[in-house]
């Protein structure tokens, strides 16, 4: 038993205030907040309550903002691949337009061939070759057996003979073809070196008024020389007249003496060749094209047969008509080389690629549905897709002012974009101008809905960079009203420590005495 008196009630009650400040301390100093409720001090309370409501509310605030951001930076790359998908079709419409009204002289291999598609057959040595009527030729030797037909094209193409080669899109989706074209309006001529393996490949070729087409028979056989009967091939839009001598003439074919003949030359200019003693058909070859009069005598294997037979030909080398006006001895119907007289070899009509125009529209009008693809699956994060119509409304302050208001457009190529001009209708030359015109039209459309929606991104990310500014400073503010002092807590945590040891000493001392004096009453 523990006697109680006044001076035990008065320390016991000392050292219960003092643990009481002790565990109050001890609590500051662990949270480091002083004020805990508003019991503690009401007006710091509340307006740290207020500071913090604050900050939570711009956070929310700031959850909606982000997703309105989310949205135009998702617009935003939708409408940089539509304006890439437009950017294609352009070039589409340049192509298509570049195999315009004008025509090109140009042969096209019906063969399915790609950049990759490895020359088969060819043997290192073999070669391909090329030679313009300005008499220019490219020359490509296989140095390896795994050659593509990509890297003869850019090679030709780097060559400057006036003969380009390009993919062309073919009859089937997915496929193309290896187009030749003349750049500088002249017929060319692969030449009767190339190896036969190499023209294999190129299985189609046609020329308005030129041979028919036969690999085997008109080029060499591997790295062999050609034969008699292997002339090449020659792509040629100019008039021709062709002998036809029975059994053929070669270049020692005899001339007799007073042979002549009267013909109109490629510019339009009548020359005479008026043979007064013997001579050959390589010498009258060598005389034509001494004269460069746009006119050009060769041998040529016509039927594309085995062996030949071959016969003379003339070919006007400007593109126009080919005329022989007068003829006698070996140049006359019942002559040596067998012309048909007084006669016009007729220009073709220059090669007017509508196929290859629709090809490239097939490809536009896939763009076409591309776009709209997009526009309707633009990936929103909310749903909210202002490329269907859809608005999409953003708060940006904890005021419940007036939102910002994201109208959105009903997107698709033949109506907002204008894209309504088909590529299935390009063989007309205005339809095919329309879509030129639609398309760019289209292309300026998605540079200001970009612009127009980036505005909005740039306004809305400064807000939403202040609003986490003003989070962070009503968080701190708040925390810092209702902050202890960590040194002052620091201290008075001492302070209370030494005071409840002296209180637990002062009732420990009471004790002692009250068991002294009933032990002396004892």
């Amino acid at each position: 038993m523990i006697p109680i008196n006044a001076s035990m009630t008065s320390s016991i009650s000392i050292l219960k205030r003092t643990n009481d400040l002790f565990d109050l301390t001890q609590q500051r100093v662990a949270s480091g907040k002083k004020v805990f409720n508003s019991t503690d001090d009401s007006a710091r309370y509340r307006l740290s309550e207020n500071l913090l409501g604050r900050n939570r509310q711009l956070d929310s605030i700031n959850n909606n903002v982000s997703l309105g951001l989310a949205t135009l930076e998702t617009t935003d790359n939708t409408l940089k691949q539509m304006l890439g998908l437009v950017q294609s079709a352009l070039t589409l419409i340049s192509k298509a337009q570049n195999e315009g009204s004008n025509g090109v002289r140009a042969t096209t291999s019906t063969a399915a061939l790609d950049p990759t598609s490895v020359v088969t057959g060819v043997t290192v040595g073999s070669v391909f070759s090329i030679t313009s009527d300005s008499g220019r030729t490219f020359n490509y030797t296989f140095n390896s057996t795994t050659v593509t037909w990509g890297e003869i094209a850019n090679a030709l193409n780097a060559s400057n003979i006036g003969v380009m080669a390009d993919f062309v899109p073919g009859p089937i989706a997915g496929t193309s073809n290896l187009r030749f074209r003349s750049i500088n309006d002249e017929d060319f001529t692969f030449n009767p070196n190339t190896d036969q393996n190499v023209m294999d490949d190129l299985a189609g070729l046609t020329s308005p008024n030129g041979q028919v087409f036969n690999a085997a028979n008109l080029f060499a056989n591997g790295v062999a020389a050609p034969g008699a009967g292997e002339t090449g091939f020659t792509v040629s839009y100019g008039g021709h007249i062709t002998g036809a001598a029975g059994a053929g003439v070669t270049l020692a074919t005899a001339i007799p003496a007073g042979s002549s003949i009267v013909f109109e030359d490629g510019n339009g200019q009548f020359r005479t060749i008026n043979y007064g003693a013997a001579t050959t058909v390589g010498q009258f070859i060598t005389d034509i094209t001494t004269m460069g009069a746009g006119v050009r005598a060769e041998l040529v294997n016509q039927s594309g047969g085995a062996g030949g037979p071959l016969q003379l030909r003339l070919r006007n080398t400007n593109g126009g008509n080919m005329n022989i006006v007068g003829a006698s001895g070996a140049f006359a119907p019942a002559g040596v080389l067998g012309y048909p007289g007084i006669v016009t070899g007729f220009a073709a009509t220059l090669s007017q690629n509508y196929a290859l125009r629709l090809a490239y529209g097939q490809q536009y009008d896939a763009i076409i549905e591309n776009l709209d693809s997009l526009a309707q699956n633009n990936p929103v994060p909310d749903g909210r897709n202002l490329l269907q119509g859809e608005n999409v409304s953003v708060m940006l302050d904890e005021f419940s002012g007036n939102p910002i208001r994201l109208a959105g457009v009903m997107l698709n190529a033949a109506g907002y974009l204008t894209m309504s001009q088909p590529g299935a209708s390009w063989a007309n030359d205005t339809f095919l101008q329309n879509s030129a015109t639609q398309a760019r039209q289209a292309e300026t459309i998605l540079l200001q809905l970009q612009a127009q929606f980036a505005t909005f991104n740039n306004y809305i990310r400064t807000r939403y960079d202040l609003n986490k500014t003003y989070m962070s400073e009503a968080k701190t503010q708040g925390d810092e009203i209702v902050a202890s002092d960590p040194t002052e807590e620091s201290a008075s945590l001492l302070a209370l420590q030494t005071r409840q040891q002296f209180a637990v000493q002062a009732v420990s001392i009471g004790n002692e005495v009250q068991q002294s004096l009933l032990r002396l009453l004892g």
